[in-house]
């Protein structure tokens, strides 16, 4: 559930202009979460990999990729630690890429590719956040009822 929170949250500060052609206020509320944008954007490039390393390491992965939800699942997951790098990239740079030139030039080659499909990006992280809750919420209740 945490996931599905972040990816809504990181997806419409990834798409903040066309929030604000669509929704005016919500666009006032994004602009009091632009400076800790790094922030969420470090949690959610971290909770991504994460779950990435928490779904390989378990034996049903593979049989649960062959799940629609798997699919979802997984395609959160690399949404995730790209968006989470994406908006990240300003503090990664800051405090870890500062003190090695190569490094740094790396990343913010990695940065402005990232950079190039930011808004497909978003939406994808708010669709898939979506896809995650319902999937949430279908599975509570199918266990309520047993």
């Amino acid at each position: 559930m945490l996931l599905a929170l972040l990816l809504i949250i990181a997806g419409a500060l990834a798409i903040p202009s066309m929030i604000a052609k669509k929704q005016p206020n919500a666009a006032e509320a994004l602009a009091k979460l632009v400076p800790f944008q790094g922030i969420i954007g470090i949690i959610l490039l971290l909770w991504g990999l994460f779950e990435l390393i928490s779904a390989l390491l378990s034996g049903y992965f593979g049989a649960f990729l062959m799940t629609g939800w798997g699919l979802v699942f997984l395609a959160s997951i690399i949404v995730a630690i790209a968006l989470g790098a994406l908006l990240g990239y300003g503090l990664i740079a800051k405090y870890a890429l500062s003190g090695n030139a190569e490094a740094a030039r790396g990343g913010a080659t990695v940065h402005a590719k990232l950079a190039t499909v930011q808004v497909p990006l978003g939406i994808a992280g708010i669709v898939l956040g979506i896809l995650l809750i319902i999937f949430w919420f279908m599975l509570r209740s199918s266990y309520a009822g047993m």
